[in-house]
C-alpha cells in the first residue's frame, strides 16, 4: 500500500459546508469511544498507570488460561495496564508457568482486586486458591535494599567517623562496624 496523504484524509469543516459546533467535555469524551470500549488515553486514565500503581505477582491460575481469560478476571477491579504471563521458553511453544504479573492503572484497583481473590478464590482446575501479592520490585523500601557494605576502612575509624564520611550523601539510618571477638575492627 502506498503512503497516505495526510492532506486528502483531512476533510475540514468549509470542504463540507456543514456548520461547526462546540463540544462539551461530555461529547469530547464520548469521542474516545471505540466499539462501546474506551480507548487507552481517553478521560477514564491515561497512557501509564498512577505513580503509586502496583505490579502484583498472581499465582495458582490454569496454565491453559489466555491473557483474554485473565483480563476478564481482573477487570471487574479496575482498569488493567498490563498482564505478563510467565512462560517456560524451553517447550516449543513456550508454555504458561501458571502465573502472571499484573499492573492496573491505580493502586486501588490492586489493593481491591488483591482482598477479593488472595486466598480467597480457586480457578477452574486448580486445588489451591489464587495467590496474589505484589512484585518482588516492588519491596524498594526494605532495609535490605539501603544497606551498604564498604570495606577497605581504617582500623583506626569508629562509627562516628564513618557517619562524617558519609552524611554528606543522605541520612544515614543505622552504621555499624564489623568487630572480632576481641572487639577490634575486622
Amino acid at each position: 500500500m502506498d503512503s497516505l496523504d495526510p492532506e486528502i484524509l483531512y476533510v475540514s469543516p468549509e470542504q463540507t459546508g456543514l456548520p461547526t459546533l462546540p463540544l462539551s467535555a461530555s461529547e469530547v469524551s464520548n469521542l474516545a469511544l471505540v466499539g462501546g470500549k474506551k480507548m487507552n488515553g481517553s478521560l477514564d486514565h491515561p497512557d501509564q498507570p498512577d505513580v503509586d500503581a502496583i505490579k502484583m505477582f498472581v499465582g495458582q491460575i490454569p496454565r491453559s488460561w489466555s491473557e483474554e481469560q485473565l483480563r476478564e478476571l481482573f477487570e471487574p477491579y479496575g482498569a488493567v495496564y498490563e498482564i505478563n504471563v510467565l512462560r517456560d521458553r524451553s517447550q516449543n511453544p513456550p508454555q504458561s508457568k501458571g502465573c502472571c504479573f499484573i499492573t492496573y492503572y491505580s493502586r486501588k484497583s490492586a489493593l481491591e482486586a488483591q482482598n477479593a481473590l488472595h486466598n480467597m478464590k480457586i480457578l477452574p482446575g486448580m486445588h489451591h486458591p489464587i495467590q496474589m501479592k505484589p512484585a518482588d520490585s516492588e519491596k524498594n523500601n526494605a532495609v535490605e535494599d539501603r544497606k551498604l557494605f564498604i570495606g577497605m576502612i581504617s582500623k583506626k575509624c569508629n562509627e562516628n567517623d564513618i557517619r562524617m564520611m558519609f552524611s554528606p550523601y543522605g541520612q544515614i539510618e543505622e552504621c555499624r562496624i564489623l568487630r572480632g571477638p576481641d572487639g577490634l575492627s575486622r
